[in-house]
């Protein structure tokens, strides 16, 4: 480490460790593109340069993002144009995984984010948002465009028009001869093998209620040496009668029986208990 000090000037190659420094006009700190400021390595935290590809001075933290050690641009506040950053601004595709959430980025600050729209995850990247955190895309009704390669998440709610070309749906797969207990938040499809007995009741926990919104449930039976239908419904721990296609409940008499149910979470108009859903069932037999 060389130190030049020449009266009031300082060399500009010089480089030295200071406890303390007064400063009454300004401090020119060291302009180095990106590919010098990657080549210094892991430098002391606290470490501070300009970055002249970025434009912007940068400082070398222990958490730049999600506990990782890193450079990260000095009270920026992001991208901005305008006087007193009118408006501000992000980029158009997003190439690092990042999570959503004040657990992987230790504080509360960071559950709910937002950006303006479009955004393209790139290739081999995800984005991933915890349970109760969220992430709002922000654009015009029609313009609201998240183009998306992997994503994960608790929940996702579209307002508008939810354009895909394939869904790939969980399944939950059970081995039973009688009654069969679910979390629908886990899965909305399950494969029964049943091994012996007859008619069973499904039992549906964690169904959302309270917005008047509709729900899909299938069940797929296979008779694996035992029949039986899931004629019989509780949902939440209340007993709910199915309104059946048809007019009858199904029976299980060839190898394959499926039964799609639809929830509306409306109270019927003349309930038969304290149910909260109208239920509608239909079925399909494929030997």
């Amino acid at each position: 480490m060389s130190t030049k000090i020449i009266g009031n000037q300082i060399d500009a190659s010089t480089r030295a460790i200071m406890e303390a420094l007064s400063v009454t006009e300004q401090i020119n700190l060291p302009a180095l593109n990106t590919a010098a400021v990657t080549a210094l390595g892991t430098p002391a935290f606290g470490t501070v340069v300009y970055n002249s590809t970025e434009d912007a001075a940068q400082i070398y933290k222990a958490d730049a993002q999600q506990g990782v050690p890193g450079w990260t641009t000095i009270g920026g506040g992001g991208p901005a144009v305008g006087n007193n950053s009118i408006i501000r601004t992000n980029g158009t595709t997003i190439e690092e995984n990042l999570t959503i959430g004040p657990t992987a980025n230790g504080g509360v600050e960071f559950t709910n984010g937002f950006s303006a729209g479009p955004i393209t995850i790139a290739n081999g990247y995800t984005v991933t948002i915890e349970n109760n955190a969220t992430w709002n895309i922000i654009g015009g009704e029609d313009q609201m465009n998240l183009e998306v390669n992997s994503i994960y998440a608790g929940d996702i709610r579209s307002t508008g028009l939810l354009h895909f070309s394939e869904t790939k749906e969980s399944i939950k797969y059970y081995v039973s001869q009688g009654d069969i207990t679910h979390d629908f938040n886990a899965h909305n499809v399950i494969y029964v093998t049943r091994t012996g007995g007859s008619d069973w009741t499904l039992n549906l926990n964690n169904v959302p209620n309270g917005d008047g919104h509709g729900f899909g449930f299938t069940v797929i039976c296979e008779n694996g040496g035992g029949a039986g239908a899931p004629i019989a419904l509780n949902v939440d721990g209340t007993t709910t009668p199915v309104i059946w296609s048809g007019g009858t409940a199904p029976g299980h008499t060839d190898t394959y029986l499926i039964v799609s149910f639809a929830l509306i979470d409306k109270i019927p108009a003349s309930p038969a208990g304290n149910e909260e859903y109208v239920v509608f069932g239909s079925a399909g037999a494929f030997s």
